[in-house]
């Protein structure tokens, strides 16, 4: 029962909602084409289809020639492109795997040699067999489209009408040109950045595949590593190469890659990484030995330890400094003349002058002045005398097995840097002998002395440098008669500067270098200075000497002087055996460049010696007391008096020698009775006696 309402208001009901009305949109009308608005615009359009047709029309005959010569050489290019799809990479894969088969034979014998031998021959096999089966494949499939082609071309010449044979012709022409069309377009924008500046993972993978590195349907698969960063005047990257495609590949085609980069290959160097797919790649826009650039040691205060540091003598492709320790390595340097030795030896001689255990010991043998500078630390220094080269070499030959005793009665197995400074207190520093011009010396016939001299510099080059004696020779002939097999194959270290000749070239570094890409007679003649060296620390690498002028050289020597005095190793502030032994016998010095500084030595032979003694007493004569007591102060070693040797004894062995000398010389000098300063008289010789010989044996 309802409730009645007592508030009055209206009971509730069911109402039914009504949806509100939707709203309605109105669209504007599509505005009709222009030229549909009139019939003059339909006219007008008319004639401009007609006249771009026409156009068209006369274009496309006039360049019709242009498209025979694209027909020919598209059809080329569908021919290279047949060829290639026969081959695919399966050549590579081929490559690949022989190469694994060398290396395998190159193994030590034994079950690891075996195990890798005989997988890389069923590799070889396995890629044989498939290389086989696609080409199979391949011909069939060209079979097929070939018999259909031209199948069907024959039936439409032979059969149809003028107008088929009209447009099948057609359609071949229009064929080859579409596929022998320009790739580039005729004129081409100018872009500022060089093909280097953007040196990158997709460079890479142009550039490796236009060289033939990597197939191009593979070239997806290289993978750059980190970001280009610039090193020196260049651009570092590095890339991996796909599966099965080691690095070494790219390597060996270090022309066409610098071809697809836009560069000359002295520009570009490639390097296989820690693995056999990694190649590093640096790359210039430029030359990177057009410069020139001084030398880092002018601007050196102090003494250098040339041992441990090293000389900076050059600068390498990518600006970094090319060092050379003196230390165990012998090395030649040769090229055609004003190509740069003398730079490379002058950067060699500013860094050994300020290290005061360096004996720096020249023969120059071109007798000019170029070395003259160096003189007054020079501890032997000697202008075109093969005879006193010829008797310098059997001393060097001599000191170092003194020196091989030495470090043997000591212990010291060789010259380190934890003995350095002990070993050089007991040897008297390291020996640097320089022979600059081995053509005055070494070729048969230049003088009596040729075979003696290049027979002891082959054996000082081979074990001098492990005693500390280091060698370099220095030659403008790169011949082998003047650079004899065994002479350069007992250098270690050998530089080569321009020549005349690949042949001149592998002479100098060695038989077949010039097949590996280091030839010398490619450098240009612009750059003087500019070398190949092969070293056991660098490797085979190009380098540019830095410039040295004559002023840097007595700017350094000054310096040099001053250090090496300092430490007391000036000429004459040291015992040196080898001078002395050659002073006693020539009789003269050949120290920081003889009397004359100027290192032209002339042989004083034992009258001259005997009539200047006789001089130099005042009384006309000298007794043989005097004559031994001068010889055994010229050249200790040998006539000085021995631990145990008696007055007498002394005086008989060198008695002897000296008569030996006299008698090899002339047999008209004899011993006489000469007054002495006490009154005695006794043996000697008389002045007018050493005269009368002299000059019996000086008249014609």
């Amino acid at each position: 029962m309802a409730t009645p309402l007592k508030d009055g208001r209206p009971p509730l009901t069911l109402v039914k909602e009504t949806p509100e009305a939707a709203p309605v949109f109105e669209f504007e009308k599509r505005p009709r084409p222009a030229w549909m608005m009139s019939a003059e615009q339909l006219k007008q359009w008319a004639v401009y289809a007609r006249d771009n047709s026409l156009d068209w029309m006369r274009f496309h005959a006039v360049h019709s020639p242009y498209y025979l010569g694209w027909s020919v050489r598209g059809y080329r290019r569908l021919c290279r492109r047949w060829w290639e799809a026969r081959h695919d990479d399966y050549r590579q894969q081929i490559a690949t795997a022989k190469l694994m088969l060398r290396q395998a034979k190159e193994l030590p014998r034994g079950d690891a040699r075996a195990a890798s031998e005989s997988k890389a021959r069923a590799l070889l096999e396995v890629r044989r067999a498939e290389y086989k089966a696609h080409k199979k494949r391949h011909w069939i499939r060209t079979g097929y489209c070939g018999l259909a082609v031209a199948g069907g071309g024959a039936a439409t010449v032979m059969l149809g009408s003028w107008w088929m044979q009209l447009l099948l012709a057609l359609a071949v022409v229009l064929t080859g040109s579409w596929f022998g069309r320009p790739e580039t377009p005729a004129i081409v924008p100018v872009q500022a950045p060089t093909r280097t500046s953007h040196l990158g993972e997709d460079t890479m993978r142009r550039v490796l595949v236009e060289a033939g590195a990597v197939p191009e349907k593979r070239g997806g698969e290289i993978r750059g590593v980190g970001i280009p960063h610039g090193e020196g005047p260049g651009i570092a990257y590095a890339v991996h190469t796909p599966s099965g495609i080691p690095a070494a590949v790219a390597v060996s085609k270090k022309q066409q890659i610098a071809s697809a980069l836009g560069v000359h290959s002295d520009w570009l160097d490639l390097s296989v990484g820690s693995i056999e797919t990694l190649l590093h790649v640096w790359v210039a826009s430029d030359d990177p030995f057009s410069v020139v650039r001084p030398s880092p040691l002018l601007d050196h205060d102090g003494p250098i330890n040339t041992f441990r540091d090293g000389i900076p003598v050059a600068f390498g492709k990518r600006g970094d400094p090319i060092t050379l320790h003196v230390r165990d390595t012998s090395l030649i340097a040769a090229g055609a003349t004003r190509r740069g030795k003398g730079m490379l030896l002058a950067n060699i001689l500013i860094g050994a002058a300020k290290d005061p255990w360096v004996n720096v010991r020249i023969f120059d043998g071109k007798g000019v002045a170029e070395h003259n500078p160096y003189a007054p630390i020079l501890a032997t220094f000697v202008k075109r005398n093969p005879e006193r080269l010829a008797l310098i070499t059997r001393l060097i030959k001599e000191e170092v097995d003194r020196r091989s005793d030495l470090l043997d009665d000591h212990g010291y197995e060789k010259i380190d840097d934890d003995n350095y400074e002990q070993a050089m207190r007991l040897l008297g520093g390291r020996e640097l002998f320089i022979v600059d011009e081995l053509a005055t010396y070494t070729p048969r016939g230049t003088s009596p002395w040729d075979d003696e001299i290049t027979e002891n510099l082959s054996q000082i080059a081979a074990v001098g440098a492990a005693v500390g004696v280091l060698l370099i020779s220095i030659t403008q002939v790169p011949e082998v008669a003047v650079i004899r097999g065994r002479l350069r194959q007992n250098h270690v270290g050998r530089a080569a500067m321009n020549t005349e000749s690949g042949q001149a070239s592998n002479t100098i570094l060695g038989d077949g270098m010039t097949g590996q890409g280091y030839d010398a007679s490619k450098i240009p003649l612009d750059q003087p200075g500019r070398f190949w060296l092969a070293t056991p620390e660098t490797g085979v690498i190009q380098g540019r000497s830095y410039l040295v002028k004559p002023d840097d050289k007595r700017k350094v020597v000054a310096e040099a002087y001053e250090i090496r005095k300092a430490a007391g190793r000036l000429p004459g502030q040291w015992r040196d055996r080898i001078e002395e032994q050659l002073q006693g016998e020539t009789g003269v010095s050949s120290a920081a460049g003889g009397p004359g500084g100027r290192g032209r030595i002339v042989r004083v032979g034992i009258l001259d010696r005997l009539s200047a003694m006789a001089r130099a007493t005042g009384r006309g004569n000298i007794t043989n007391a005097e004559v031994f007591t001068a010889f055994a102060a010229a050249d200790h070693a040998r006539f000085g008096r021995r631990d145990g040797e008696t007055e007498e004894g002394w005086s008989a062995r060198v008695g002897k020698a000296v008569r030996e000398q006299i008698e090899a010389v002339t047999p008209d000098l004899k011993v006489k009775r000469v007054p002495a300063e006490d009154g005695k008289r006794p043996q000697g010789y008389l002045l007018e006696d050493i005269e009368a010989a002299r000059n019996a044996r000086n008249a014609p």
